[in-house]
């Protein structure tokens, strides 16, 4: 890739994870926040992949580290789904008096890093073969 690309590259994945954040943390305010948040934050790993090359990209973001934090979030939204049945309801939202959001604002902070993810682990699984750096 070219200077002019990797370079807009490395100013705009910052702006891409800070909006990813905020969606997170807003997210309860709108339906599919999470999903929306984790896909945001998948797309500035992949600009940079695209821009850096897979081989590059993988030792700032490994393959291990991504794998762990898919499987840990995947437990974190069923801890949040199980706490809530602790507390008298599946899923129910037993954190609002105490958190902005509650308990919603958990599950789609979850949801972010699982779709997050599991999209970067699918672009390694289809980038790995095509790379010529």
């Amino acid at each position: 890739m070219s200077l002019v690309v990797r370079t807009s590259t490395k100013l705009v994945s910052p702006f891409l994870v800070t909006y990813g954040a905020y969606l997170t943390i807003y997210s309860y305010e709108s339906p599919g926040g999470g999903f929306q948040a984790g896909v945001i934050f998948a797309v500035s790993v992949i600009l940079l992949m695209t821009a850096y090359g897979y081989k590059r990209t993988k030792k700032h973001f490994p393959l291990r580290t991504a794998q762990l934090v898919e499987a840990s979030s995947a437990l974190f939204i069923v801890a949040v789904a199980l706490a809530g049945l602790a507390f008298g309801g599946f899923f129910l939202n037993f954190l609002r008096p105490y958190v902005p959001g509650g308990t919603i604002m958990a599950f789609n902070i979850g949801v972010a890093l699982k779709v997050g993810t599991a999209f970067v682990l699918v672009f390694y699984a289809l980038s790995r073969w095509v790379d010529r750096d």
